[in-house]
């Protein structure tokens, strides 16, 4: 129900002569039935002013919603089981399963990754990504908390330390990059600039600090998004949004500092 119906009502009442008050009650019962029908909107919907007929629609919607939500494989806690049809459970378990390999596949979500719902060989891939994502960490010398020297050879470990001492050297290089790139570095109307690299995600991926110290507040739709992002990941920055250049994702963000 668009909300030009809505105003369409209210002045249908009025025409009606039953009075502005109850003109807004209808233009409210009206815009209530709007949320319902949507079926995203359970804890918003009030169902105390739904017919019996609305509320069999309403709650019809409300099954579909959540089927799509749940079809995703991606939101496990946001999908109510209870609603779902053995046949779509059965295939619910299929998405979560392959979201899940997907994730752990990345080698960057291991507290993410359902181990348990993984083969012997997927397990196995699992493992060699996450040495490889360990590794590609380790070598940005940045990050010596993030990077999990056990699980380097002797070779790497090597390398890393001379990745460690080649960042510390090098911090008042990056900074000067870092003031330079807002300067040189923007293209297109959308005013972007590259050059960027996340510091660390905080609150649940609802603030991203960045390495020129800057501070974003993501969108808290997006925020299931960057919660999962690194602090070593390569960004673009514009006017309204970070673009994660790793995972090819972007979130709608505002600099608040």
């Amino acid at each position: 129900m668009s909300k030009l119906w809505v105003v369409t009502i209210v002045s249908l009442a009025l025409l009606s002569n039953v009075g502005f008050a109850t003109a807004q009650r209808i233009a409210g019962d009206a815009e209530n039935l709007r949320t319902c029908l949507s079926g995203r909107y359970p804890s918003l919907c009030r169902r105390e002013l739904l017919t019996p007929e609305q509320l069999a629609e309403v709650e019809e919607a409300e099954r579909r919603e959540n089927l799509k939500t749940c079809l995703t494989g991606r939101y496990p806690s946001l999908c109510d089981r209870s609603k779902l049809t053995a046949s779509e459970l059965k295939e619910v378990v299929a998405a979560e399963k392959r979201e899940n390999l997907k994730t752990c596949l990345t080698g960057r979500y291991k507290s993410l990754c359902d181990k348990a719902l993984l083969s012997e060989d997927e397990r196995r891939k699992t493992l060699e990504a996450e040495r490889a994502e360990n590794l590609k960490v380790c070598l940005t010398g940045r990050y010596l908390s993030l990077c999990d020297r056990s699980l380097l050879s002797a070779e790497q470990d090597s390398q890393v330390s001379a990745a460690e001492q080649r960042a510390k050297e090098s911090v008042p290089q990056k900074q000067r990059t870092a003031e330079s790139s807002t300067r040189a570095r923007r293209y297109g109307t959308s005013s972007c600039e590259t050059g960027h690299w996340i510091e660390s995600v905080l609150d649940d991926g609802q603030m991203i600090k960045l390495e020129d110290g800057s501070i974003w507040q993501v969108d808290p739709v997006d925020a299931i998004d960057s919660a999962l992002w690194l602090p070593v990941t390569d960004v673009i920055v514009c006017t309204d949004k970070i673009i994660n250049v790793d995972d090819n994702e972007s979130v709608s963000a505002m600099r608040i500092r």
